[in-house]
């Protein structure tokens, strides 16, 4: 039996599908969005002016209430007279005056009056303000006296105890009246409407927003800013209040015109349902037909992942395009898993020849030091220090070739490294001072064996001179390094310092020749910690100033790969 093509028969499901949604769309565009838009346009700019003169009424109301209060310069002036009963007198009738004030506009929530040259401050608050609120009130306008970020004849906003107040400032000859009133007050007839789609508020020219009548969503809420406020998705309208001192601003959410659509809105739901119909016959065509098929793949893939490489695709499918999936699947994963795993065991072995290579490389270099050493002493006729050097020397090759591990306590490595110094003392007598700091507590950390030698052996053939002292400095210590603990190994010492060639290949800035032969026993380190850890930037060294360097080594707790070594 022939099998049909599913990418054809979803190709015809999605055409049809295609030309439903287009004619919904159509539609709905055509006989429903420009007249909304026009509709909520026409009402945002009606609502806006209505409520735009309303508090532009009140604003002014309280601007004739400001300067009722500064008309007051007789009162206003005693205030400031040197006769304290004068003072007295002026106080009491000026504030008898701003308590009638207060009482007679109900837009009005404190007035505050304060003269700095006799610490004088007036204030009369209406009903609403409590006394915390009222000492916050006079304390702020006392402040705002001699704030320079406080605008002068200006209306703004603070808040207060949780509450937003509009206040306006009038500043002269070390004097200030201050006029609050809680943003609340203003336009109260909007917090009992419901707005859902719909946002009023209040800014200063800065674009801070004091209050926001009715909803507010994440963007749009009070102490924001308007320039938060992604536009593209509101209709926006905005009118100056007063002197443009303040903005009202109406914004409507454009997704809100799918909640006026009317007759076009039916049209738009019969062809809804018709597609929602069609929809669910293909999500089940698409669930028979491709997501149980897939299913199935992947499931089969994430066991040959986890290690089940006995796993292979089974199932019956309708359709030629999986059945020829399944086939060549199942032949190309017995394929990759043959190539993985030869590869897998290829470079295994050749981790294990370079580790191997590596742990040859630095034990002759280290004999045939000590093989030149003895020929040295010999030439000199120093019988009695060859026997001592081949004692200590001894020692050195019982730690060498009876270490069953690649790695070894810092402990063990350190008692050699004293041994080699032991050893070396022979051969450049008062040449070397060294210095070893081992915290008990990290003595048993394990190190690759022969990796703190390596390093003293580079000091001996490439720093110490027969006419001065080199200090050497062995220093212990545990770091977080890479997002993990580790060992920290510092070697320093005040010699001459590294060639800037060798710096930049042991750092990995630059590579390493082949040809070159130098420091061999420091690239055969670098190369064995990479190989040991799988890791880089193990080994870090640098010059110091004026002179001398210091080698930075990183272990971490356990290494990833370890060979076991026969004893010779």
């Amino acid at each position: 039996m022939k099998k049909k093509s599913f990418i054809r028969e979803l190709f015809a499901f999605l055409l049809i599908m295609m030309v439903l949604l287009f004619t919904i769309l159509g539609v709905f565009l055509f006989s429903s969005y420009e007249i909304l838009e026009k509709e909520i346009k026409d009402s945002t700019d009606a609502f806006l002016k209505i409520y735009s003169n309303e508090i532009s009424n009140s604003i002014m109301k309280m601007d004739d209430a400001i300067k009722t209060i500064t008309a007051q310069t007789v009162e206003l002036a005693k205030l400031k007279s040197e006769d304290e009963s004068e003072r007295v007198l002026a106080s009491i009738t000026l504030h008898n005056f701003m308590t009638q004030l207060v009482a007679g506009n109900e837009l009005v929530d404190a007035l505050v009056v304060y003269m700095e040259d006799h610490d004088i401050c007036l204030d009369a608050i209406s009903g609403v303000i409590r006394y915390p609120q009222k000492n916050q009130l006079r304390e702020y306008a006392i402040r705002a006296l001699n704030d320079e970020t406080i605008e002068n004849v200006t209306w703004q906003f603070v808040t207060m105890d949780g509450l937003v107040y509009l206040y306006k400032p009038v500043k002269y000859n070390g004097r200030i009246i201050v006029l609050f009133t809680q943003l609340k007050q203003l336009l109260s007839s909007l917090e009992t409407q419901e707005n859902s789609n719909r946002f009023i508020f209040l800014t200063d020219p800065s674009g801070e927003i004091g209050k926001v009548w009715g909803n507010e969503n994440e963007e749009i809420q009070e102490l924001s800013n308007i320039s938060e406020i992604d536009k593209k998705s509101y209709y926006t309208m905005s009118n100056p209040i007063g002197s443009e001192q303040l903005y009202l601003h109406c914004y409507t959410v454009k997704d809100g015109i799918l909640e006026q659509t009317h007759t076009g809105m039916i049209v738009v739901a019969i062809m809804v349902v018709v597609a929602v119909a069609f929809m669910l016959f293909f999500l089940y065509f698409t669930k028979t037909q491709i997501i149980q098929p897939m299913k199935i793949m992947i499931h089969t893939m994430e066991c040959i992942k986890n290690g089940d490489y006995e796993k292979r695709m089974q199932g019956e499918f309708h359709s030629k395009e999986f059945e020829l999936a399944q086939l060549t699947t199942n032949q190309m994963v017995e394929e990759i898993i043959g190539l993985k795993i030869q590869a897998y065991e290829e470079c295994i072995q050749l981790q294990d020849m370079q580790l191997r290579s590596i742990r040859l490389q630095l034990k002759p270099h280290f004999f045939l030091n000590a093989l030149t050493t003895i020929s040295s002493l010999s030439g000199q006729g120093k019988n009695t220090q060859i026997k001592e050097y081949i004692d200590v020397l001894s020692k050195n090759i019982r730690y060498m070739f009876g270490a069953g591990f690649h790695t070894v306590s810092i402990r063990d490595e350190i008692k050699h490294v004293e041994n080699y110094f032991e050893m070396q003392e022979l051969k450049y007598p008062g040449c070397v001072f060294y210095l070893i700091d081992l915290p008990e507590e990290l003595a048993d950390w394990k190190i690759p064996q022969m990796l703190i030698h390596t390093f003293i052996e580079n000091e001996y053939k490439y720093s110490v001179q027969m006419d001065s002292m080199l200090t050497v400095l062995i220093k212990v210590s545990k770091e977080t390094y890479q997002d993990e603990e580790m060992l920290l190994l510092e070697i320093e010492d005040d010699g001459k310092g590294y060639p800037e060639d060798v710096l930049s290949y042991m750092n990995g800035l630059s590579k390493k020749e082949d040809g070159e032969g130098n420091r061999i026993g420091l690239w055969s380190i670098r190369r064995m910690m990479e190989l040991m850890y799988e890791r880089k930037n193990l080994v870090i060294l640098e010059n110091r100033e004026p002179h001398g360097c210091l080698n930075r080594i990183y272990i971490p707790k356990q290494p990833e790969h370890e060979i076991e070594e026969k004893m010779i």
